[in-house]
């Protein structure tokens, strides 16, 4: 059996499902942005090399997404489905620019938030892959920052799958961000805010607390280790081999025309919905600082799933060391990732990840039995950071099952 395809030692119960790792990033509860809808369907010609796409299945994609667009609030979302030997389906809703009407586009740039663990997870497997750093994911992070509580006893392994037990950020993120939009604040400074954040309530290693922190600490860890910058690792080892040309490193936040405009409803003091596309992305940075547009999500998800530029072992252990327990369904987090995994069989089904910065959400999937990916760019967060989830959720259940199976043997032959 292959160990990529198979989770092991799975142990305990963690509360994880697709909504949760969905909502991965800033959330509260103030409502806001409304939608004005302008459906419409971008997709290109089937070529030699491909089948068309089920009539049934598009007509079941373009009512879904009708129904779950609706629900989310959103200006507007572009969403994709790309199924190796069949002619994708890329189809848009609603506004990119509230003020002139703008319809969303394919091309578009969008913030896509926490999606970034996923990329910055990938850089630091091949770093220690490569072996040239000397890093591990069993070195404890004391040597870079020994006053951080428990220094000595948390790993980089439980930076990346968030067993480290680092309180999150919470609120009090949010409270900063509102206060002051632009802020320049460093990487360094957000993890002396982790240090004096209370701890879960558990010894690191033996629960599970999505927080930002980790990946501060995981991506500070990589700049130590290798002596180079967080931006300039991820395009030698993803954005320039990938050929993702229209995805960047951004703490600035500068997005490049075409770009979508962002529109929050998180901070109560503001206009609702506030216009966030100029705010700054220094308080997520390693954690959720890159901009993206949907076919480089596709090429991202595509190499997500392969586990592009990882040894054979390490494509294995970003899959089989989950943080402690699974839920019932098959939902964990492994090292930077979302995993599903079907708990009869054990075979992995999918690896997801969701982002959410203020005005804007993003999600990307890949179907470990079809090689599929689903995407998603929205441009409102609905003031919970979860709306856009509203759209993958409508999608999902109609996928194929020869695309999004819900349970494998496949690992098992």
């Amino acid at each position: 059996m292959s160990a990529q395809r198979r989770v092991r030692g799975a142990k305990g119960r963690l509360r994880v499902h697709a909504a949760a790792i969905a909502a991965l990033a800033l959330s509260c509860g103030i409502a806001g942005c409304t939608a004005t809808p302008a459906p419409t369907t971008a997709s290109t010609p089937p070529t030699a090399s491909t089948t068309s796409l089920d009539p049934a299945v598009r007509a079941q994609l373009e009512a879904a997404l009708d129904e779950g667009f609706a629900a989310s609030g959103m200006p507007g979302v572009t969403v994709a489905l790309w199924i190796p030997g069949q002619d994708e389906w890329v189809a848009t809703r609603g506004v990119s620019d509230l003020a002139s009407n703008l319809p969303m586009d394919r091309a578009n740039q969008s913030k896509i938030g926490s999606i970034t663990k996923t990329i910055v997870g990938t850089v630091a497997l091949q770093v220690i892959g490569d072996g040239e750093a000397g890093l591990t994911l069993d070195h404890t992070i004391d040597r870079w920052y020994p006053d951080f509580p428990e220094a000595n006893a948390i790993t980089v392994r439980m930076l990346m799958n968030m067993s480290s037990g680092i309180g999150g950020p919470g609120q009090a993120q949010l409270d900063r961000i509102c206060a002051d939009p632009y802020s320049t604040i460093t990487p360094d400074e957000v993890i002396a805010i982790g240090a004096s954040t209370p701890r879960e309530a558990y010894a690191p290693g033996e629960g599970f607390a999505y927080s930002g922190f980790n990946t501060f600490l995981l991506g500070r860890i990589l700049e130590h280790s290798t002596g180079t910058d967080l931006g300039t690792l991820i395009d030698e080892h993803l954005m320039e081999p990938l050929e993702m040309t229209r995805s960047r490193f951004a703490p600035d936040a500068v997005l490049a025309e075409p770009f979508n405009r962002g529109y929050s409803g998180f901070c109560a003091q503001l206009p609702q919905p506030t216009d966030t596309t100029d705010w700054t992305n220094h308080e997520s940075w390693a954690a959720g600082a890159m901009l993206s547009t949907i076919d480089d999500l596709h090429a991202w998800g595509l190499a997500l799933g392969e586990g592009y530029g990882l040894t054979p072992e390490l494509r294995a252990a970003r899959i089989d060391d989950l943080a402690p327990g699974t839920s019932a369904a098959g939902y964990g987090y492994g090292l930077g990732v979302g995993v599903h995994i079907d708990p009869v069989s054990e075979c992995l089904l999918d690896l997801s990840h969701s982002g959410a910065e203020p005005g804007y959400g993003a999600h990307v999937q890949y179907f470990a039995g079809s090689g599929a990916v689903l995407a998603l760019i929205g441009n409102g967060d609905g003031g919970t950071g979860e709306e856009f989830f509203k759209v993958v959720a409508a999608l999902v259940p109609v996928l194929p099952t020869s695309v999004a199976a819900t349970s494998s043997t496949a690992c098992l032959e």
